[in-house]
């Protein structure tokens, strides 16, 4: 009897270790990333690179080359009463943040409802993702490996914008 709560002490203090070094990895992994990005970010200065029409709406490009190969990427519209925001942060060619963003925002009004998803991703794989507000990571059906997807087609609609 004693050797079996032991056994099950030992267990259940390892996995509380291991799942709380889990956490702490994706926190330091969340703050490497954001510093790295938040450095990057004050080197793009603010403007509309193009402007597209490739989603039934129009959507404003800001395309950020930096000098050390990184690049940031973000794109906003506005339709009905929904402004959205994406931005994608890839470095050496690699997605490694991107954040989707939905504020529900009447026509002269200030933000009534937001919603934000944060993702960090290494190797192509996603590892961590932070999300506020009421939105898409409320319904089971989401899967967050979707920002995959919308980054791809996202590329793909900047190779079509017309230099």
């Amino acid at each position: 009897m004693k050797n079996a709560l032991l056994t099950l002490i030992l267990t259940f203090g390892i996995l509380s270790c291991n799942a709380q070094s889990q956490r702490e990895k994706e926190e330091k992994i969340r703050s490497e990333i954001n510093a790295e990005f938040d450095q990057n970010s004050s080197n793009c200065l603010g403007g509309i690179d193009a402007v597209s029409d490739f989603n039934s709406k129009t959507e404003f490009w800001n395309i950020c080359n930096l000098k050390n190969g990184n690049r940031i990427i973000k794109i906003e519209s506005h339709e009905k009463e929904t402004y959205y925001q994406e931005i994608y942060f890839e470095k050496n060619g690699e997605l490694v943040y991107a954040k989707e963003t939905e504020n529900y925002m009447p026509k002269n009004h200030f933000t009534q409802m937001s919603w934000n998803c944060e993702f960090y991703a290494e190797n192509g794989e996603l590892i961590a993702l932070m999300s506020l507000g009421h939105g898409k990571t409320e319904d089971e059906e989401w899967n967050p490996d979707v920002i995959f997807e919308m980054y791809k087609n996202r590329l793909t609609e900047l190779k079509r914008i017309k230099k």
